[in-house]
């Protein structure tokens, strides 16, 4: 894909002059230097400060690896092919300081009483062929990531706040406070949540164009007791996998609290663990005369099983607490430029699945491919990056009723227990679709079959008609619940009533059942009836991708004997 056109400066040797200027050097940054660096442009990468630092994001989710897997084979990129493709991958190749994740647990909590063990729910991370998820110690991976995109000829600027970006019929100048002045045919805002160019250029929405509003107090521990290992008057709620095995989520009307072990993978040399506490703004309003420390002793007085959990732990980090977590812009991309996922606000909506990484890695491998082909054409207006714009905005349209459905049940377990499933069957729709495309890619190397070749894929499978309405309509159920016309209970009911009639998922996992609060399709007779009713009930696109992902997420040998035996 290497630029041909007389307006590429590719082979100049100007120390000044970019074809891409990248503002920002975290995940986003490195993987787009990365892609571009290797494929021969001449890419600028400047930050404010430099690594390591504290970075949010560090949970994963299928969707950030088999996307990476896809731009691996897609861009021709090694290092994402070999060491950024698992878990296990980056344990062994990358850095020893991250963790395992082998669920989502969420455990429920009740405001001045401990946890009833009954009150808990578990979606457990089927390994299979691609192995667990993983706790990313973002640090370390964001420096392999600037890292390799150097190893690329990648040119990398730290400590250098740019301070005014001017685009251009010429093309783009950036000039930082220190007085350096750099030009590019293009720029990238990776800046994050903070989105350098939303604040020089007033694109920020005032307020944003979502229901969700939260906001943060979070840092690094360590000594913190694996909830597993507590005595507890109730006793501890038990699942298939331990809660510290994977991403814990105490949940309570008005919030969440992540905690995010780096500890509990074998071979770790990290004995941190990373804690966030996510509140809704209206519930609990931030305080003007407190500071985050005190603020976060505050609420383990209120949670005594969850006081119990950290009565030994000790911040290694300062505490952050943040202001309002969303932001939204007025648009996303234009004439020479682009803000990318977590500086547009639809990539960290708020850390409650796992989505931020995920969103990025989507909107890197579709931004990449039209980038370098506006290099090679010398058209870089707006029109090429259309496709961008569209994919954030739907990222931020379905998370945000996700999310936001999310606070609204956290006001009643029973409600959780409904809704809860509602995200769980994307997240499984998604795997699917994305190993089908990825499979399918290998084989025929065709990029008509990417994700970025049709409607956004949005969030998880949203835009698949069936899960698209089944959202839609549990979501307007929450709004009533909201607005005091049912109760938690009638709401909770009604998208069980939902889930009943749901005909694109197996009904051997047992979404429709209350009862059945562990989600477990990799348990081996879960997954083989679920293949035999993929085989025989299932919808034909469910099928489809179904036989197709099944090459991609067994094992070799399990591959051929499953698809016999059914």
């Amino acid at each position: 894909m290497k630029g041909q056109t007389t307006g590429a400066i590719t082979r100049s040797h100007d120390s000044t002059r970019f074809d891409v200027a990248i503002i920002g050097c975290g995940f986003e940054g490195g993987v787009l230097g990365t892609i571009l660096a290797r494929h021969g442009y001449k890419v600028l990468m400047v930050d404010e400060s430099s690594h390591p630092r504290f970075v949010l994001g560090e949970s994963t989710v299928r969707h950030v690896w088999r996307t990476m897997k896809i731009m691996a084979e897609r861009y021709d990129i090694p290092e994402f092919r070999d060491k950024l493709n698992s878990g296990a991958a980056v344990h062994k190749y990358v850095t020893s300081s991250c963790g395992i994740k082998k669920n989502f647990g969420f455990v429920y909590h009740r405001a001045g009483e401990h946890q009833r063990p009954e009150e808990a729910t578990q979606l457990v991370i089927p390994p299979a062929g691609e192995g667990y998820e993983a706790h990313l110690y973002r640090q370390d991976i964001d420096s392999f990531l600037v890292h390799t995109a150097a190893h690329y000829g990648a040119k990398i600027r730290y400590n250098t706040p740019i301070a005014h970006v001017e685009v251009d019929d010429g093309g783009v100048t950036l000039k930082s406070s220190k007085g350096d002045t750099f030009m590019a045919r293009f720029v990238a805002d990776a800046s994050g949540p903070g989105s350098l160019l939303s604040r020089l250029w007033g694109l920020r929405d005032d307020p944003p164009r979502i229901r969700t509003n939260t906001r943060c107090v979070f840092s690094h521990m360590i000594d913190v007791t694996p909830y597993d290992d507590l005595t507890l008057p109730n006793g501890v709620p038990r699942m298939p996998e331990r809660w510290y095995s994977g991403t814990c989520h105490h949940i309570f009307d008005g919030g969440w609290l992540w905690v995010i072990p780096f500890d509990n993978r074998e071979g770790s040399t990290n004995t941190v663990c990373s804690i966030g506490l996510n509140l809704d703004n209206v519930k609990f309003p931030k305080p003007e005369n407190k500071t985050a420390e005190e603020e976060w002793n505050e609420f383990l007085g209120r949670y005594p099983s969850i006081r119990e959990q950290f009565k030994n732990a000790k911040a290694v980090r300062e505490w952050v607490a943040t202001g309002r977590l969303q932001k939204t812009l007025s648009r996303g991309v234009g004439d020479r430029w682009v803000v990318m996922s977590a500086a547009h606000g639809s990539g960290f909506l708020d850390a409650v699945f796992s989505r931020g990484l995920a969103n990025a890695s989507e909107m890197i491998n579709a931004l990449a491919g039209r980038l370098m082909k506006a290099l090679d054409d010398d058209d870089l207006r707006a029109e090429r990056f259309e496709y961008i714009e569209r994919l954030m905005q739907a990222h931020l349209a379905r998370n945000d009723e996700l999310v936001y459905g999310t606070y609204l049940s956290f006001r009643a377990f029973d409600l959780w227990n409904a809704w809860y499933r509602i995200w769980a069957i994307g997240v499984g729709l998604g795997d699917l679709k994305l190993a089908h495309i990825y499979h399918t890619y290998l084989k025929a190397r065709d990029e008509s079959v990417l994700p970025d070749a049709e409607e956004p894929l949005g969030l998880f499978c949203s835009n698949y008609p069936p899960y698209g309405d089944l959202l839609a309509r549990s979501f307007a159920e929450m709004l009533r619940f909201e607005a005091g016309k049912q109760t938690a209970q009638e709401a909770s009911d009604r998208i069980f009533k939902l889930l009943g009639d749901v005909r694109f998922v197996s009904p051997a996992i047992g979404l429709a059942d209350p009862a059945q609060k562990c989600i477990n399709v990799g348990k081996p007779a879960v997954a083989l009836r679920s293949l035999m009713w993929a085989m025989t009930q299932a919808p034909p696109e469910i099928k489809q991708m179904t036989l197709s992902a099944m090459r991609v997420m067994l094992p070799r040998g399990m591959q051929t004997w499953k698809l016999s035996r059914s």
